[in-house]
């Protein structure tokens, strides 16, 4: 069992710090590492291995880096930009640096890459997590992540098997159906997972996902035996680490108990029971279940055998270190991400509007898809801002507002020379949307209308067609080094230092 461990709860909740210890001692096999900062992060994974004789295993969703999961970090361009840019030498770099920063803070699994393929432009959840649209691109960059990952110890993990990507509902919220049959999956979805498995990638994740082609009881392949132990394990060969999608899925919990979840997951195959909802309760349920049932108990002892062995890979065993790394890590990763960041970015339609110049006033329209993205608009702006010599007027937008707000807006920007419209919209956990509301749409082409005007898609890239700009970067990524790279590529940087790869 790998419960949740939220390092900033940690260190200001009394109550939730006893936890933790408790299921320490209970003998969970790790933890998966949410927010803080490096520094909290090193300290907790130093504090909570000194209270067991057996290691324990961090492990995180870093897929574009520490930073996804954590304050700081270096933040890498999502993998569709890496898919993009389609160097697999730059890939291979980025995943061994993400490695390198997650070993720092104690963490030896990296729940990545993202195995799927994004086949479905209107997913909800994976988009720009995904390599790209065709399995020849994503088995390619699936091979290079894990091979750049494992290269320094760290576990790489290829998800969500059999395969996420043509999905239309977010397994966060209910439980999607996968209609393929057996041969297609074999022909393009399962692709990439081979690959992986070819590269020697030490773990899989299985998908919150029904797929009556390989279990015709509806079971999630998370929970099924047919799909874990008769095909991935018998039928494709697969030894290694098998871990389920987080538990506290509504996928899961919306239609099992806690005790058909943990039972129906251990006698699937799965070796690491990934963030249930009450892990001291999981704990004494399979107890209970081990005391009663040999199949489970030898099942739980292969399990902790394999957990084992990758701890002896990670070199965790015989007894937990510090790993000698360079002083320097957390300053030349940015310069890694930002030269990926900018060969990344494609500029479509007319680009002679970039780089900017001969204007005297250009209007931002930052659009966002909720309200949180207002961090991620206020740090572009601002860079943007630093990074040129003329004025500039920046506004917030989002599906809320009215033909009122539009009216004075048009009437406070009427001097500006360009308009620019970053647009940070995207698939994302629990939203289950990647529309475009038709209002935004309305307020970009009645703003540009007649002007010079820039789209800059720091998210969903499919919007491109949706959009009457008469130029557009796409940047497949709202990471900072993506960010920066659009300025960079904006206000006409030096960029000698780019150079070739």
């Amino acid at each position: 069992i790998f419960p949740r461990l939220d390092t900033y709860r940690y260190f200001i909740d009394e109550n939730y710090k006893f936890q933790i210890s408790n299921l320490v001692k209970l003998g969970v096999g790790g933890f998966c590492l949410f927010g803080g900062n490096i520094e909290e992060n090193i300290r907790l994974t130093n504090e909570l291995q000194f209270q067991t004789d057996l290691p324990l295993l961090f492990c995180g969703d870093f897929e574009n880096g520490i930073a996804m999961r954590l304050t700081e970090g270096t933040e890498f361009p999502h993998a569709y930009a890496l898919g993009y840019l389609n160097s697999t030498n730059y890939t291979r770099q980025a995943a061994q640096a993400i490695a390198q920063e997650a070993k720092a803070i104690g963490a030896y699994w990296n729940l990545a890459p993202v195995a799927d393929i994004n086949s479905n432009p209107a997913n909800p959840v994976i988009g720009i997590r995904s390599f790209g649209e065709t399995p020849e691109k994503v088995s390619a960059h699936v091979k290079a992540y894990v091979e750049g990952t494992q290269a320094e110890n760290v576990l790489a993990c290829v998800k969500h098997f059999p395969g996420h990507g043509e999905v239309d509902i977010d397994s966060h919220l209910d439980l999607p159906i996968i209609m393929k049959t057996k041969q297609q999956l074999e022909s393009f979805e399962l692709l990439p997972f081979i690959a992986g498995f070819s590269s020697f990638v030490r773990s899989i994740m299985i998908g919150h996902l029904v797929v009556p082609s390989l279990d015709d009881s509806h079971t999630p392949a998370s929970l099924s035996i047919k799909i874990i132990s008769e095909f991935l394990r018998n039928e494709l060969g697969y030894n290694g680490l098998v871990i389920t999608d987080a538990l506290d899925m509504n996928a899961i919990v919306k239609n099992y108990t806690e005790e058909q979840i943990a039972e129906l997951a251990i006698k699937a195959g799965n070796d690491v029971l990934l963030m249930p909802e009450n892990p001291e309760h999981i704990v004494q349920i399979l107890a209970k279940l081990a005391k009663e049932d040999e199949e489970v108990k030898n099942r739980l002892l292969d399990s902790v055998a394999r957990i084992i062995s990758e701890k002896r890979w990670a070199k965790l065993i015989p007894e937990y270190h510090n790993p000698d790394l360079p002083l320097n890590l957390f300053t030349e990763h940015p310069t890694l991400a930002l030269k990926i960041a900018f060969k990344s970015l494609e500029i479509i339609d007319i680009p002679e509007l970039i780089p900017i110049k001969n204007i005297s006033l250009m209007s931002v329209f930052a659009i966002l898809q909720r309200p949180e993205d207002m961090e991620a608009a206020s740090r572009f702006m601002k860079m943007l801002a630093d990074a040129v010599d003329f004025d500039c007027d920046f506004s917030y937008v989002d599906k809320n507002i009215t033909d009122e707000q539009v009216d004075k807006l048009l009437e406070q920007t009427a001097d500006s020379d360009l308009f620019i419209f970053p647009i940070f919209f995207k698939s994302r956990a629990y939203n289950n949307s990647t529309n475009f509301p038709e209002n935004l749409k309305n307020f970009i082409e009645i703003v540009s209308k007649g002007k010079n005007s820039i789209a800059i898609l720091f998210g969903n890239p499919y919007l491109k067609d949706e959009i009457s700009t008469k130029t557009k970067i796409l940047a497949f990524s709202d990471s900072y080094s993506s960010m920066a790279a659009v300025v960079m590529k904006l206000s006409d940087r030096d960029l000698d230092w780019i150079g070739d790869e």
